[in-house]
């Protein structure tokens, strides 16, 4: 089996670890590489891998959501996000798929935190926060969602069946929810960082914190809502379990928790 990883630039990825260890432990035989794929270059890519150049990849940015019109077909899930970070090459045809919303899901309920009947306060309103904020509603979250662009928070909560707040209401809104996902890339190495952080104080005491970002591994925002006593999620753990995912449309294999886990402790460990 051979499969990559795609987009540009793409030699900082960490998914050619992680989808090697899988192979390695699961006893899947094959190879993963990195492979620099331009919007320019796409077409041609997806046509070499419906001849049989490869078996699989996963997709990253700036292709995510421009892969689509090159697809055979994508899950109603993945049309519903409208963006793609994982392709099949089966029988001469491309099938696209999203994992990274359900990471989100299935990494919060590894941790004990149940979607289904919580409230969900989601900052931001990109890719990263639609995939997030959808799968949580699928879930049966309550989804309130925040961004500096009103316009754009409003609609992605249309599309949740929730509500939008603006970024100014942020503390009084951190107050009513359980889990405070942060969706974007404020705290990412080479980014600002929150202007404040008082919000977390407003937080429910039992309160779940996710922050997407995982270069560094340890932000602010994780820093502060371990201070509080708050448990703090970080983006490593989505990056492990939407590759798991991936890996299971690739193989038919399933990653287990155990090994989801050990790979994430491998990874914080080398940041």
């Amino acid at each position: 089996m051979r499969l990559c990883v795609i987009g540009d630039p793409v030699g900082h990825s960490l998914s050619p670890r992680i989808h090697r260890r899988f192979m390695e432990r699961c006893g899947a035989a094959g190879s993963y590489e990195a492979v620099t794929v331009t919007a320019e270059t796409l077409e041609d890519f997806v046509a070499q891998g419906c001849r049989g150049a490869w078996d699989g990849c996963n997709v990253t940015m700036p292709l995510k959501e421009c892969i689509l019109p090159l697809l055979d077909a994508v899950e109603p899930w993945t049309a519903s996000c409208g963006a793609v970070n994982t392709v099949c090459f089966r029988n001469g045809r491309a099938v696209g798929y999203n994992t990274d919303g359900p990471g989100v899901v299935e990494s919060l309920r590894l941790r004990g935190f149940a979607p289904a009947g919580q409230a969900a306060l989601v900052l931001g309103a990109g890719g990263a926060a639609k995939a997030a904020a959808l799968a949580l509603a699928q879930a049966g979250c309550r989804v309130t969602v925040c961004a500096r662009i009103p316009e754009k928070a409003a609609v992605l909560a249309a599309r949740c069946g929730g509500g939008a707040v603006l970024w100014e209401e942020l503390p009084r809104a951190a107050a009513e929810h359980g889990l405070l996902l942060n969706a974007t890339p404020l705290g990412m190495e080479g980014s600002p960082e929150f202007e404040s952080l008082d919000f977390v104080q407003a937080l429910p005491t039992k309160a779940v914190v996710y922050d997407l970002v995982y270069h560094p591994t340890d932000t602010a925002l994780m820093r502060a809502a371990e201070h509080r006593g708050l448990t703090a999620v970080g983006g490593l753990a989505l990056l492990v379990q939407q590759a798991a995912l991936s890996f299971a449309h690739f193989t038919g294999i399933v990653p287990d928790a155990a090994l989801c886990r050990d790979i994430l402790q491998e990874l914080e460990a080398a940041q």
